[in-house]
């Protein structure tokens, strides 16, 4: 057991009692708690390589097993020895956006975030911390390629940024990740923590983006470079139709729906009594974006509604749905499989797998869903 494993295993185990602390001293203790350890995964290199066995195709790339880290985990670029040793599907990082970002403070917290253990889910308020396109794309152009094992690229326009400056950005951003040589990238209109990047409503400024961004970019590629784009778990189910025929339409490859919530109210039901006192500190001091098991049953309802709706209309181009919000267990994995949604991303779910079974945790997964690929009519299912 390493270090961070131990460390990991520990925390974990007193959650329970940091959550009952006053608010606004558990909010710092979690924070910073929370930092420490993504910096510290971030450079972890594992000596022992986890063995994973069902691997899927998309886009003309192998995934050695149909779960990989979401955006946010690895900002800064790193996480490859631990991911690859772990025996991640694949690895994501970023977002970045063209301008390196601090991300939020507020109250002497430097981006806040707060599990709720009982209620297996967790709100941040992080504001797209990150050292920039280039650097994040530098660090990915050195890193080595290993079979099964794509590395992408999250990235979005700054939010506060002029639109044709941030449209400029954006776009050396997608250079700079094809030179890289990413396998795939991940236009993010998801954030909840920033203003103005959350796209619950499909609104002009979105669409406008996604048109530019096929004109300038998906049009002139000069090398097959899947991109998908990330939108919040609140997206409405009426919306959705429009939304994929656009995509569609405009050339991209695929959508990843879940994300964050910011549905304080409705989603405070599902958070336990005894993690509500913390649940409303931070919602009402920073809001920020709710993650986790509370997310869990709308993720796989939207996935299950955009594979339907995909099914009844004429996609000339691959397209695929990634599923990403409240994904915890071999069952959620499952659950997205049977309705033919086989890619998946976690985060939340992650951080608890990772308590409980430290280095482990893709291989206790992999164990869990391995009925899926026992039965042969599904073992070509994105062949």
């Amino acid at each position: 057991m390493t270090a961070l494993e131990r460390v990991a295993r520990i925390e974990h185990r007193l959650r329970p009692w940091v959550v009952k602390l006053p608010p606004s001293l558990a909010t710092k203790i979690f924070s910073r708690g929370r930092t420490w350890f993504a910096h510290r995964l971030e450079t972890e290199a594992p000596s022992h390589q986890s063995i994973v066995s069902e691997p899927v195709r998309a886009w003309n790339l192998t995934f050695r097993m149909p779960v990989w880290n979401a955006a946010g985990m690895f900002k800064e670029g790193g996480g490859f020895d631990a991911m690859f040793a772990q025996g991640a599907g694949a690895l994501l990082v970023g977002t970045t956006t063209s301008e390196a970002r601090e991300g939020n403070v507020r109250n002497g917290v430097q981006w806040p975030a707060v599990p709720y253990p009982e209620s297996r889910s967790a709100s941040n308020w992080m504001g797209l911390p990150n050292p920039g396109h280039i650097a994040v794309a530098t660090r990915i152009s050195r890193m080595p390629r290993e079979t099964g094992f794509p590395i992408g690229a999250s990235l979005a326009a700054d939010p506060l940024m002029d639109e044709d400056l941030a449209m400029k950005g954006l776009f050396n951003g997608f250079n700079a990740y094809s030179l890289a040589k990413a396998d795939y990238l991940e236009l993010n209109e998801s954030c909840p923590n920033v203003p103005g990047a959350h796209s619950a409503d499909l609104d002009r400024g979105l669409m406008r983006r996604l048109e530019i961004v096929s004109e300038k970019f998906l049009k002139s590629r000069h090398r097959p470079l899947p991109v998908v784009v990330k939108i919040s778990n609140d997206v409405a189910d009426e919306q959705l139709p429009s939304l994929l025929q656009t995509l569609v339409e405009l050339g991209y490859d695929g959508v990843v729906l879940g994300n964050t919530s910011t549905q304080y109210a409705e989603l405070r039901r599902k958070i336990k009594s005894s993690e509500t006192a913390l649940y409303d500190s931070f919602t009402s001091t920073y809001g920020g974006g709710l993650s986790g098991a509370v997310l869990t049953q709308r993720s796989l309802h939207l996935v299950t509604q955009a594979a339907r709706i995909l099914s009844a209309m004429t996609v000339p181009q691959e397209f695929h749905i990634i599923r990403c919000g409240g994904v915890f267990t071999g069952s959620d994995v499952l659950a997205s499989m049977e309705q033919g949604v086989v890619l998946h991303q976690w985060y939340t779910g992650y951080f608890e797998g990772f308590a409980r079974y430290g280095h482990g945790v893709y291989q206790r997964l992999s164990k869990s869903i391995a009925p899926f690929f026992m039965e042969s009519s599904r073992t070509d299912t994105l062949s």
